[in-house]
């Protein structure tokens, strides 16, 4: 392991609080597996094609913020949570960033980022970090996987809207498809099409949940959510009055709307649109 990877893991270990803990909880990736890269090539042949998971540093591209770059938001919180272990780091080796699904959801730990997940295997968790809540909140508390149980009795107890709700994983180094992942869980919308013929180019276990699926009049108990306006925008996007990934994928990738509004109707559909 490179040194920068070990000495990022050091500094949050001696940040970490709480007792020793042994936690059975699995770490996720959720994405959207119908996305293209910035070289306008499917997200999944990207994939299979480098053969590893790859960091915002590297992609260009993210389901949250776009602040990946020297100099950027991400860089400098890097840095800061860090203490600064990658600065003349290769980008391969930055965290990649996923949820430790401690509540053991079917969705994954963290679907505001997306309808499908990876699972790693567990040896992972060695070098994975968390911190509570998500980095977007400027989070005060970090562990290493021996320490993450004091998050989880955080994360117990928080208020946190259930979109808001996960303990935020760093995977340190490389992940690789072949040595480092489970399997590949999608939504069973894109049975039998190009998504699932991608998928199973990665040569990992392909898995399906339950599906996310929403009226538009379910989101119309809502409109403070995320706004009116794209309650509005779903409403012509629904197909039969309903909207689902495959509907929301379309809608930036073939019909061009704004993928930050799109975002916000896929909130929508993450966070009321699966049977609980």
């Amino acid at each position: 392991m490179e040194n920068a990877v070990e000495q990022a893991i050091e500094n949050i270990r001696l940040k970490s609080k709480g007792e020793l803990s042994v936690v059975d909880c699995p770490v996720t990736i959720n994405f959207h597996p119908d996305r293209f890269t910035n070289q306008n090539e499917p997200l999944l042949l990207a994939m299979q094609k480098a053969g590893h998971l790859q960091s915002q540093f590297e992609t260009g591209t993210s389901n949250g913020g776009l602040t990946a770059y020297a100099g950027g938001e991400r860089w400098f919180w890097e840095q800061r949570v860090f203490d600064g272990a990658y600065d003349n780091a290769a980008n391969t080796l930055r965290p990649k960033y996923g949820a430790l699904n401690f509540r053991k959801y079917e969705f994954g730990a963290s679907p505001r980022f997306g309808s499908a997940y990876f699972q790693l295997k567990p040896h992972l968790l060695t070098r994975t970090t968390f911190c509570y809540p998500d980095s977007y909140f400027e989070p005060e508390d970090f562990a290493v996987f021996s320490h993450v149980q004091s998050l989880i009795d955080k994360a117990h107890v928080a208020s946190e809207d259930l979109l808001d709700d996960y303990i935020e994983a760093h995977i340190h180094g490389e992940i690789s498809l072949q040595d480092d992942v489970e399997c590949v869980v999608l939504d069973p919308i894109y049975r039998g099409t190009e998504i699932e013929l991608q998928a199973n180019t990665l040569y990992v276990p392909v898995k399906w949940h339950q599906g996310f699926s929403l009226s538009i009049e379910a989101m119309q108990q809502y409109p403070d959510y995320r706004g009116l306006q794209f309650i509005e925008l779903a409403k012509r996007l629904a197909i039969n009055d309903k909207i689902n990934a495959k509907i929301v994928g379309e809608a930036v990738t073939k019909l061009g709307y704004d993928e930050q509004d799109i975002k916000k109707i896929w909130h929508y559909l993450a966070r009321f649109g699966y049977p609980s």
